[in-house]
Parts: C-alpha cells; structure tokens; sequence
C-alpha cells in the first residue's frame, strides 16, 4: 500500500543553508494494515504524510501508494488522486463550521462523486452520534468533533487512511475511546491505516507498531 524507498526531501532556509528532513528514507506498509508509527515531534511526521497524500513533493527516491509512483505526477493528478484513494483524521479535525454534522460527512463525497461504504446515518450511529446530524461543530464537544471527523474518513470506500496524531487534543478517556472506535472500524473496513503518534498507549491499538530508526521503519514489540 505505501512503499518509501530512499525518499528524500528537504526544505530551503535561505542562502546555502539546507534543513534535511529525510535522507533516503525506507517505508514498507502493507495493504489492509493498521499501521502506528512512534515519531518524535519536529522529526518530520506531518511531511511524511503529506507526501503520501501528494501535498508536497519530495526531491528523490521513489514513493509508491496504492500501485501509483506520485513522483512526477502534475498537481492535477496528485488531486485526483489523493480524491479516490485517501481519507483522513487530522489533529484539528478540519470541520466546517456553517455546515452541520452530515453536510461536513457528506460534503467530500459529493464534490468526488465517491462510493459509499455507509450511510451517514448508519456511521454516524456507529460513532455514537446519531442523533447529532443536524448540530453544528461549534455545539459539539471535541471528542465529538473528532467521532465526526473519524465518521468522515470511513464513511466512503477509501483503501488508505491516513491519521495524524488523532487523540492529541483529548483526555485520555476520550483519547481511549477514540482509538478503540478507530480499531473496531478498521476491523469492518479493511482499509489500510498509517498513524502517526508518539504515544505508545495510542499506538498499542494499531496491528503493528514501528519506530523511525535511520531513516528506515523498525518493528516495536511493546
């Protein structure tokens, strides 16, 4: 599902100066995994996952989702496909806040015209929130704002998500919660999960956990 092989990327800070963020980097994450990776903040986490989502460009090496090489693919490509393959829970959750609970569920399927893997009713029940539909975000708690945006990621047929600290911003029932919903819809789904965390209690409810070790991921036994 996602294949890093000597993945480079770094970033200009002006004159000669480079920051490094990957110097050939090696990433192996199988298709229908549920996938933790312990990821020191300020270490690259967020690039990484941007480059999997073709958000940013990296400047060497190959990186293969889902069959698809995203090294020179235009912008127009990287769009469609970050589209029909990917889905996401970010930290921030990214609602809108003028829309209600099922518009911001539906609203992404709509402009992709994507293919559904529930209702929104059936995964809005799902995630504990049936009778929230028609609320607003700004009247909802943030662990409730965080079952919508984990509503939204599962509710169309996406064979990669990807999930960026999700339970940052939680208590650590709700952090609890939250991952064990996560855990119990990848088990329906089937979907391929990248988590980033650096939280090993958070990481222990994926199928495996890995640790960026020079530049390559290493399987954790906890």
């Amino acid at each position: 599902m996602i294949q890093a092989k000597k993945l480079n990327k770094h970033f200009n800070l002006g004159s000669s100066e480079e920051n490094i963020i990957f110097d050939a980097l090696n990433i192996e994450i199988k298709d229908g995994e549920f996938v933790a990776i312990i990821w020191s903040s300020g270490s690259g986490k967020t690039t990484f996952l941007n480059m999997v989502a073709g958000l940013i460009s990296f400047d060497g090496g190959s990186l293969v989702v889902n069959e698809t090489e995203l090294f020179g693919l235009n912008e127009n490509e990287k769009t469609r496909f970050r589209g029909q393959n990917i889905s996401f829970i970010f930290q921030d959750f990214h609602l809108i806040d003028n829309l209600s609970v099922e518009e911001n569920i539906d609203l992404i399927i709509d402009l992709n015209k994507l293919k559904r893997r529930y209702s929104t009713a059936d995964i809005l029940e799902k995630v504990g929130l049936g009778k929230k539909a028609k609320a607003y975000p700004f009247n909802l708690s943030w662990g409730e704002q965080q079952r919508v945006a984990i509503a939204r990621a599962f509710v169309w047929e996406t064979p990669l998500l990807l999930a960026d600290e999700p339970t940052w911003n939680l208590d650590e029932v709700n952090s609890a919660n939250i991952m064990k919903l996560i855990a119990k819809l990848h088990k329906e789904s089937k979907n391929t999960i990248a988590m980033i965390t650096h939280d090993i209690e958070i990481a222990k409810q994926a199928d495996t956990i890995y640790t960026l070790q020079k530049n390559t991921l290493k399987k954790t036994n906890v």
